[in-house]
């Protein structure tokens, strides 16, 4: 007696290929990619640069400078925070291209990039003070 409910092996293949075969060679597809992805995103980390910024003598600095202005109280806060504004954009910007960016002050880090005048030069830049050069160091 014949099983009319059982298949053929021939309509269960793909291309000449079973479904097990078929499963395993799509996880070795993906486990090839993930590999490639994997070892680009440990590279590109690899890569990274970890740099210090001395914030405390940029904003010492700064508030020196305007407390020997001779501005009026509620012109020099507002120039504050629109410094404190313009110091965080540049320092998110240090972030953004693939820098680690640490604060000097928290950190002992001998052999790591001070990059404070960069960013002393963007803040000026940002707020139009003249005579800073484009290269963003003085």
């Amino acid at each position: 007696m014949r099983n009319i409910l059982a298949t053929s092996g021939a309509s269960r293949r793909f291309a000449g290929l079973s479904p097990t075969a078929l499963v395993l060679a799509g996880s070795m597809l993906a486990s090839t990619l993930w590999g490639a992805w994997a070892t680009h995103e440990i590279v590109t980390l690899q890569r990274r640069e970890v740099v210090t910024v001395q914030l405390s003598r940029i904003m010492g600095d700064f508030v020196e400078a305007e407390a020997r202005s001779g501005r009026p109280a509620e012109e020099t806060q507002a120039r504050v925070a629109a410094y404190l504004k313009a110091v965080e954009a540049s320092v998110s910007a240090l972030g953004k291209d693939g820098r680690t960016v640490l604060v000097a002050e928290a950190v002992v880090a001998g052999g790591v990039p001070d990059l404070t005048e960069q960013v002393r030069a963007d803040v000026a830049r940002r707020l139009g003070a003249p005579g800073v050069s484009s290269h963003g160091v003085r």
